[in-house]
């Protein structure tokens, strides 16, 4: 990974969140096209950093190090398309810094490791990885939606009408934007459930091992599809959705940890 890029996405970024907090505080719309442009170009140069390393690892992050920078780069590809999609930079103030905070470990870290197993130099691993660091993405920029939702339900319920009440977006379509998300991060979190077992099959001839990994990220995968059952067929939504997504989320960051060994540096979702 190239840390002279990666460094300057991580200064863009960095930025791009100082901007959007700044238009949470005071809507200049030039804070938010700076933001914009600065997430966008920041988002080109993490591509080339993160390209330019999978290359020679079969497409996929080997160590803690790249699965954090690979997460927060999908963390702010969500966010880049849902704010081109919805205009709404307000939420850059919340996943900005998160990005952030994701990616100084990145860059603090080694990223040298052991070579990796030939027993995990599989044509579809890399592709089943992808969809659970998209997943994981998904979920996180969900959770920003919930702590968004939760904060502008307090502010009307006390009817203390400040700066948050006038800067972020409706109840309502914080609520469906926050189903979509969760959605999204079902369908990916279920496929990384299925296809883990197939690659844990084929290694060892186990489907389920019973590692923290894999009962974190299927207590998780529990807690989503009640959720999203409760939604679709009971009609829950508000509060207690926002905080059912972020406790199945810090669940799954719990999966996510676990899942790299830091031994060998070695980072497989399974």
């Amino acid at each position: 990974m190239s840390r002279t890029l990666l460094s300057i996405a991580c200064h863009e970024y960095a930025t791009a969140a100082i901007l959007y907090l700044a238009f949470l505080v005071r809507q200049w719309r030039f804070f938010a096209v700076a933001g914009r442009i600065l997430i966008g170009t920041g988002l080109l140069i993490h591509a080339v950093a993160l390209g330019s390393a999978l290359a020679g690892q079969g497409g996929m992050p080997v160590g803690l190090a790249q699965g954090l920078s690979a997460v927060a780069f999908l963390l702010l590809a969500i966010f880049f398309v849902l704010d081109l999609r919805y205009r709404i930079p307000v939420m850059g103030a919340f996943i900005g810094p998160a990005a952030v905070a994701v990616l100084i470990p990145a860059l603090l870290m080694s990223t040298s490791g052991e070579p990796m197993p030939s027993g995990f130099r599989r044509p579809l691993l890399p592709v089943h990885i992808t969809i659970a660091l998209i997943g994981i993405a998904a979920f996180a920029v969900a959770t920003g939606v919930a702590l968004m939702y939760l904060l502008m339900e307090r502010q009307m319920k006390g009817k203390h009408f400040g700066v948050l009440f006038s800067r972020l977006p409706s109840l309502t379509f914080l609520d469906q934007l926050n189903k979509q998300l969760v959605l999204w991060g079902f369908v990916a979190l279920s496929v990384t459930l299925v296809t883990g077992a197939f690659f844990s099959s084929s290694t060892d001839g186990l489907f389920w091992k019973w590692e923290p990994k894999e009962i974190a990220t299927l207590v998780a995968w529990i807690i989503f599809a009640v959720l999203l059952n409760a939604r679709f067929f009971a009609g829950w939504q508000g509060r207690r959705v926002a905080v059912l997504t972020m406790a199945g989320f810090c669940v799954l960051l719990v999966s996510f940890l676990s899942s790299y060994d830091p031994s060998r540096h070695l980072g497989v979702f399974r």
